[in-house]
């Protein structure tokens, strides 16, 4: 209920942005990273990222998705000439977001139906409550789809072992299907198919069947890839898409570049053909995909986002590994709640800014700034925060690969229990049947949704003073500070708000020692107004992680007068070499004439980038929601809809396997004395 309240109100712009590219598919561009390519040199954007990022897979998919939606009668492509050009917000969101959320359901079922006896529920529970999880749904990114893919292979896979070490003829099959899931995950997202190697490895003792395997799944991800080859918006921006790339990333060991996660997975391929295959457990492909991403995370760069890739392999682990799963549980709430505090040291249109994209009276500057400008006494303890959150994660990661690795080599690390103690831990159960097994755990589960409550009511708090009014983005020219052209006026529309604050941004790269303060004078332009004395600040110099520019605050608040204000910049004390580089961008459409930039005797239409901040209005905020909430009664349909059926999901296995569970005990437990 929780994930599908949040769904219709919370987004990202790679939400809208693929699907919008998705359906020109669906009017004939069948080579989308061509016809993008094409549009974008059309309207001279110059686009910063790949005109198409993803392998096909998730386009046609997607594509599939919407064509259903239209013919639905729940969308329409009319007027969707840019990804934000869409009617009901809400109510596409959550349309957007539903096979997100139906992936999100089937790993919690695969997680549930691999468990061991009465532990389904705490699987999906586990899996349910996982913080990098449930971001993905509100974020609206497609890595739920890759993990899906991940995590039925993963499953078939320990299926396939179960069937051999049983004696039936169909387990060479369940691991072709096996294979077949890692190269449909792969075209998708490519990160399935490091999978391929070490699961072919541990699913048969034959060469000729591991090079079989192996090559399945690099089949169906070169057959999707073969019609876009000659592409070159597809080779370069999904054959070797800058984030892939830079997962070889290496550092220098004896003179010689060297990437350790390739180190680290040769390293597990080397071990995995040595191993006897006697050893094999179907327990172990779960321990490979915890080896392979964690070790991934720890030796190169990636997305905060591409944690829930290894969410579900530690998940299960807690479940499957009875000998260890308190180490596994431990390891996965580490990971959670560092995830939790974390996410708001990124930039902020990937935390509290997913709320923008339903009401701009929920934008706000970025927190790392905000720190340094309201609260600079916080400051340091916020870094500390954060420093021993990435320490606690990174050891989490560690521990994840060294478990994962130390399990496959010795199997047996922990002795097992004698039958007495077995027996004794049975009828223990036994006594404790009366109690839902998820009670003991309820504390370990919340810990991640509490940190990230408490962590976003602390940035809401230290934030209040700096909701955010940007302009525009567009480039149209540049400002020059210097120590013969100290200063230049910036005449702005009248504010609507009482400003708090301003930040201005600068060009670091072009700039030359740029000095600590600026300082700023605020005078309403109107004559009747020249009584009013100018609000003067002095803006210190702020360089993060997210901004890098000044800071000013105004004490008192500059009002917000019927009057367009000027605002005058000017260097202090500079020194001869000094060199501040500011971005000229295009003004907002509507009142262009009354945003002027002046320096000496020159002025021109434009704005420097700039951003004025308010005070944070609950009430015109929650308002402007509820209005979009309401605009179109079928949200409510559908949202009523969704929720029957993930309870109705929900309830059918968990209610079996309770039931079942209580069987299997009282019909296991020994005989007791009267």
């Amino acid at each position: 209920m929780i994930k599908l309240t949040l769904m219709p109100i919370t987004s990202q712009n790679d939400l809208v942005l693929t699907a919008w590219k998705s359906h020109y598919i669906n009017q004939g561009h069948w080579n989308i990273y061509a016809h993008m390519t094409e549009l974008y040199e059309a309207r001279n954007f110059v686009n910063p990222h790949p005109a198409a990022a993803y392998p096909y897979g998730f386009y046609a998919l997607t594509a599939a998705w919407l064509e259903t939606l239209r013919l639905a009668g729940l969308i329409s492509y009319e007027g969707w000439t840019t990804q934000w050009a869409i009617t009901n917000r809400a109510l596409w969101f959550l349309l957007l977001k539903l096979p997100y959320l139906a992936a999100d359901i089937v790993i919690g079922v695969l997680l549930f139906k691999s468990a061991r006896s009465r532990h389904g529920p705490l699987a999906w529970a586990t899996w349910a409550w996982s913080g990098s999880a449930a971001y993905l749904l509100l974020m609206g990114q497609n890595d739920l789809y890759p993990t899906l893919f991940a995590v039925l292979a993963t499953v078939l896979g320990a299926q396939s072992l179960r069937a051999r070490r049983a004696g039936r003829t169909y387990g060479f099959a369940l691991s072709v299907a096996s294979m077949i899931m890692l190269g449909i995950g792969a075209t998708f997202k490519i990160i399935p198919l490091a999978l391929a190697a070490p699961f072919a490895l541990t699913l048969t003792p034959h060469w000729r069947y591991r090079a079989l395997l192996v090559s399945i799944p690099a089949l169906i991800f070169g057959a999707s890839a073969l019609p876009f080859l000659s592409t070159p918006a597809f080779v370069s921006g999904v054959l070797y898409n800058w984030e892939g790339v830079r997962l070889f990333s290496g550092i220098q060991i004896f003179a010689t570049p060297v990437s350790l996660f390739v180190m680290s997975y040769v390293a597990l391929l080397v071990f995995l053909i040595c191993r006897p295959y006697a050893f094999t457990r179907p327990r172990d492909l779960w321990l490979i995909g915890a080896a392979v991403f964690s070790s991934l995370f720890l030796f190169s760069w990636s997305q905060f986002y591409w944690a829930v890739w290894l969410t579900p392999f530690i998940v299960a682990l807690v479940v499957i590994d009875k000998q260890r799963y308190r180490y596994w549980a431990m390891l996965w709430l580490i990971l959670e709640v560092a995830f939790g505090v974390l996410l708001f040291s990124r930039h902020r249109d990937f935390n509290i800014g997913l709320l923008a994209s339903m009401s701009l009276f929920f934008r706000f500057a970025q927190f790392d700034a905000v720190i340094s400008l309201f609260a600079p006494g916080a400051k340091q303890l916020v870094e500390i925060v954060w420093t021993v959150m990435r320490t606690a994660q990174t050891t989490a990661w560690l521990l994840s690969m060294a478990g994962a690795i130390g399990v496959l080599i010795f199997p047996t690390l922990v002795a097992r229990k004698s039958e007495q103690e077995f027996a004794a831990t049975r009828l223990h159960d036994l006594r404790s049947l009366h109690r839902l097994p998820l009670a003991n755990w309820t504390t370990v589960l919340l810990m991640p949704a509490i940190a990230i409550i408490l962590s976003t009511a602390i940035v809401l708090t230290l934030s209040r003073n700096a909701a955010a009014r940007e302009f525009g983005y567009v480039q149209i020219g540049q400002v020059t500070l210097t120590a013969a052209q100290p200063m230049f006026s910036q005449t702005i529309a009248p504010p609507q708000q009482d400003a708090t604050g301003l930040l201005l941004l600068v060009s670091p790269s072009a700039s030359v020692s740029l000095p600590k303060a600026i300082e700023l004078c605020a005078r309403p332009l109107a004559p009747a107004s020249n009584t009013l004395s100018p609000t003067c600040s002095q803006g210190s110099l702020i360089q993060t992680v997210g901004f890098n520019g000044y800071g000013f605050v105004f004490s008192p608040s500059l009002a917000a007068l019927m009057h367009p204000y000027v605002l005058d910049f000017r260097l202090i004390a500079p020194a001869p070499e000094t060199r501040v580089v500011l971005t000229l961008v295009s003004p907002p459409d509507t009142q262009t004439s009354l945003y002027t930039v002046r320096q000496d005797t020159q002025a021109q239409i434009g704005l420097a980038r700039l951003i004025l901040l308010r005070t944070f209005d609950a009430g015109a905020a929650l308002t402007a929601m509820m209005a979009r909430l309401v605009e179109d009664w079928r949200l409510f349909i559908i949202w009523g809809l969704s929720l029957a059926i993930c309870l109705l999901v929900i309830g059918r296995f968990v209610r079996g396997s309770l039931t079942d569970g209580a069987v299997q005990l009282l019909s296991s437990a020994p005989a007791q004395p009267k």
